[in-house]
Parts: structure tokens; sequence; C-alpha cells
């Protein structure tokens, strides 16, 4: 595949010195163009979109100052990189091209060399400048893939070496959200594989949306479920009461869709959830050849007992003590019988959050 060739724009009013330049430039590789006055430049710059720009200080019709700052005004894909070329001994004119943004200043006369070996040097750091602008994107694109997946909280702590890429972890204090969507079974066998995996596809889309607009994020999936994680590594109280936003949000959501839910739903939809606040490990499980970032600790597993519980209670939120705890006043409750957990050895306190109110963000 041939390589485009840099493109470069000459504006000078004198024709021998630009016939000297274009014809350095076309001898060694460039693309090269030439205007005589300040609008013609202007409209070659607009049209043709020349990388680099080789600017003479004093044209006919105006001057390479105003210029200068004319290509300021437009977005930063549309400026080439400029040097100044003038004759002016006068060091307030190269302070001047350079405050508004020359990249180099050239004077008259020039020798050959060194105005190739800068117009290179340009060509050299536009070409990194433009190589880092894509791996930038390309950066930014993949950790909001990743973001999909992980809490950004965990993503820049990979990163930056806090989590090392050996077994191992820390303790430390999260709120968890477990959500289980009822009657899958019986939906997939109405609908068919793989219409009943579009229906899944959209719908936990939505309900994504929601959670990560609520600052969690998806630890796991468990076919027809999710572990949800809020402060994971950097835990505040406001961490569980987004938690309880996002419990609340989800009620209100699926409550919605059911009244408008498409033909292919026969029945309403319906779901448990299970919040917990607490202390867990999280870290490195595994071995050199595989690895896998996981939670392990008693309030992961009491959310998934309190979201099973739920169908026993006909209810579709139940949350622990610790939790309703940092909730305080913003959060109605209604108290379920002290109740003795599958796993736990001690009765624990299980409410059913009727109401909360979010604070302002």
């Amino acid at each position: 595949m041939e390589q485009t060739k840099v493109k470069i724009l000459v504006i000078e009013d004198s024709v021998t010195i630009a016939m000297v330049q274009t014809m350095l430039l076309e001898k060694n590789g460039y693309d090269a163009k030439h205007a005589e006055t300040g609008a013609e430049g202007l409209r070659l710059v607009e049209e043709w979109r020349p990388d680099v720009l080789v600017l003479d200080i004093m044209l006919p019709d105006t001057d390479g100052i105003t210029i200068l700052k004319k290509i300021n005004t437009w977005e930063p894909d549309l400026r080439p990189d400029t040097i100044v070329l003038s004759g002016h001994d006068n060091p307030e004119v190269t302070f001047e091209s350079l405050r508004q943004g020359a990249v180099d200043f050239i004077r008259k006369p020039f020798h050959h060399e060194e105005y190739l070996l800068r117009i290179s040097a340009v060509v050299q750091l536009r070409n990194y400048r433009k190589s880092n602008e894509a791996l930038q994107a390309q950066l930014e694109g993949d950790l909001r893939k990743l973001s999909r997946y992980f809490s950004k909280d965990l993503i820049h702590a990979i990163l930056d070496g806090s989590i090392a890429a050996d077994p191992g972890g820390e303790t430390m204090t999260a709120t968890f959200l477990m959500f289980d969507l009822r009657n899958s079974t019986t939906m997939a066998e109405q609908m068919g594989p793989t219409e009943f995996f579009q229906f899944l596809s959209g719908f936990f889309a939505d309900i994504s949306d929601l959670i990560y607009s609520c600052n969690g994020a998806i630890n796991k999936f468990t076919g027809d479920g999710f572990l949800v994680t809020f402060g994971l590594r950097n835990y505040s109280p406001q961490s569980t009461l987004d938690a309880l936003s996002c419990g609340m949000r989800i009620r209100t959501h699926i409550s919605m869709y059911n009244e408008v839910r498409p033909a292919n739903v026969k029945d309403p939809i319906g779901f448990g959830i299970g919040i917990t606040t607490g202390e867990v490990f999280a870290g490195n499980i595994g071995n050199v050849h595989k690895l896998e970032y996981t939670i392990l600790g008693d309030p992961v597993n009491l959310s998934a007992r309190l979201e099973a519980m739920t169908k026993n209670a006909k209810v579709d939120i139940l949350i622990d003590e610790k939790t309703r705890q940092v909730g305080g006043d913003r959060l109605k409750v209604k108290k379920l019988q002290t109740s003795t957990v599958r796993g736990k050895s001690e009765e624990v306190m299980i409410y059913y959050p009727e109401q909360f109110e979010a604070p302002e963000t």
C-alpha cells in the first residue's frame, strides 16, 4: 500500500523564494503547493488540508500573525503545524509568532539543509502527536469496554499496579446487590432459545444502565442474574446509598416495563434483590496458569441468601441491618421476622425497604 505524502503549503509572495521551497520539498518526497496571498493561502488550507504550513510574515494583503490568529479559531483537526518564515530581525516578531501557535521560526535567507531538517522535525513531531492521539482514543475506548465489566476503581487499580498480578488480595468494605430474574426457565421454554436470548440481552442492558448510573459495577453474571458491587476499593456511606437507590430504581423500572411489556412476554416480570454491606476479601485466586479476581466473604453470601428469601417473603427486595443503618432516616423499612439464614449460625435482622429518598448529587 502506497504511503500518503505529507502535504505542505507555502504562503509566500516572492515567486522566486516560493519556487525554491516547493522544489526542495517535492525533491524530498513532499506534496507541495504555493499561495502568493493570505486570502489564497487560507482558502487552500481549508480546501486542501495541508499537514504543514510554511508562512511568510509579510504578505501583500495581510500578515502572517493575522493568519495564525485566524487558524487558531478553527477546530484542532483543521489546523496545520505552522512554520513562520521571515527576514525580520525583530525578536518580538518571533515571540508573537510562537505565542500565536507557530511551532518553529526560520529566518531568511535560509540554508537548504537547515530548511529541510526543520521541516522533517515538524513532520515527525506531528506524526508522533497523531499516533499518541490515536493510542489515547483506543485506550479510552478499551477502558469504556472494561468499565462494562469492572468498576473504574478496579480498572485503575489494575493499571497502576495496586492490584498485583499474583495470587493474593486484601480485605475491604463494600455494599453488594444480588439480582435474580424470576421464572426465567419458563420464559425460555415459551420463547425458545434465540428469542429468549434477545429478550434477556435487551432487558439486562436496561438494568445495567441503571446500575452504572448509580455508580455500581457488575462483578459477575449468574445466568439470569448478577452480583453488583458499590464502593469496592473506595467505600463510603454514599456507596450504600447508591445501592439502595439502584434497588429502588430497578423496582420502578420493572414495574413500568410490566405495564408495557411486549406480547412475547406473557407474564409480568418478577425479580428478587438482596442488598448487604460489610467487609470482604477481594483479590486474585488461582495459580500461575490462571488467575481470577474474585470477592469472598459473608456479605456476598448473605446478599444471595436474602435474594432467595424474597420468594418466601413475597417481596422484591430485602436488606440487612448494616445497610438499614447507613440508609438512616432516608429509608422507610418494614422489619421482617428475625430469621436464621442458611449458612449462618446467628439470627439475622432482615428488612423490606418500602421507600428511599436518594440524596441530591
